[in-house]
C-alpha cells in the first residue's frame, strides 16, 4: 500500500535541516517528514518558531516510527558499524528512511550526520547536507581490539583480553547520493 506522502518527494529531515529551516524551501509538491525524538533536539527559538509554522502549515509532519522499524533501523545500522554512533532520534530517522523507501516513496535524506548519510547511502537513497558536502562512499564499519586484533561489531572493551576497542573502516563502495 502507497502512502499519500509518496505523490511527490518525501524528505526526512534531521535537527541540522530544522535549524536552517529547510522544510520551508522545499517545492510545493515535496513533503517533510521527521520525528518526535528528533523535535526534542531542537530548543533555540527561531527554530522552534520555523518548526512550529511549518506543522501548522502542513509543511512538516511528524512521523511515529513503530517498534518493528526500530528494530529494523538497529539491524541495518549494524550492518555498518554504525550502532554505536547513533542516538534515539538518528535511529528513528532510520527507521523512516526504511518505512518511505518500502513504501516506493522517492526518499531524500537531509542531514550532515555522516553516520546518517552512510546509511541513506547503503540504502539507496538521496543525500542531501545542510552545512556540509554529502557523502561520496558507503563505508562499513568494525570495532578492532589495539591490543589482540579481535574484530566485533560494538563495544568500547575486548571481550577476549580487555583492551581498547576502535572503530575502522572495513568496506568502502562509491555511494550515488545525488538527485539530479
Amino acid at each position: 500500500m502507497s502512502s499519500d506522502l509518496c505523490s511527490g518527494y518525501v524528505y526526512i529531515l534531521d535537527a541540522a535541516a530544522l535549524f536552517a529551516s529547510y522544510q520551508l524551501m522545499l517545492p510545493h509538491t515535496a513533503r517533510a517528514v521527521t520525528t518526535l525524538e528528533v523535535l526534542e533536539e531542537v530548543r533555540d527559538e527561531l527554530s522552534r518558531v520555523s518548526v512550529e509554522l511549518s506543522l501548522s502549515a502542513g509543511k512538516l509532519t511528524v512521523v511515529e516510527a513503530d517498534s518493528i522499524l526500530i528494530d529494523e533501523a538497529v539491524r541495518i545500522a549494524g550492518e555498518l558499524g554504525e550502532v554505536g554512533r547513533l542516538s534515539k532520534a538518528d535511529l528513528s530517522l532510520v527507521a523512516l528512511m526504511v518505512k518511505y523507501s518500502r513504501e516506493g516513496c522517492e526518499v531524500i535524506v537531509v542531514t550532515d550526520d555522516y553516520s546518517l548519510q552512510n546509511i541513506a547511502a547503503y540504502l539507496n537513497l538521496y543525500v542531501v547536507g545542510v552545512k556540509r558536502k554529502a557523502i561520496e562512499r558507503i563505508v562499513k564499519y568494525v570495532m578492532i581490539c589495539e591490543a589482540c586484533g579481535f574484530k566485533g561489531s560494538s563495544g568500547d572493551l575486548c571481550p577476549v583480553c580487555g583492551g581498547r576497542m576502535v572503530r575502522k573502516p572495513l568496506r568502502v563502495r562509491i555511494a550515488d547520493t545525488t538527485s539530479s
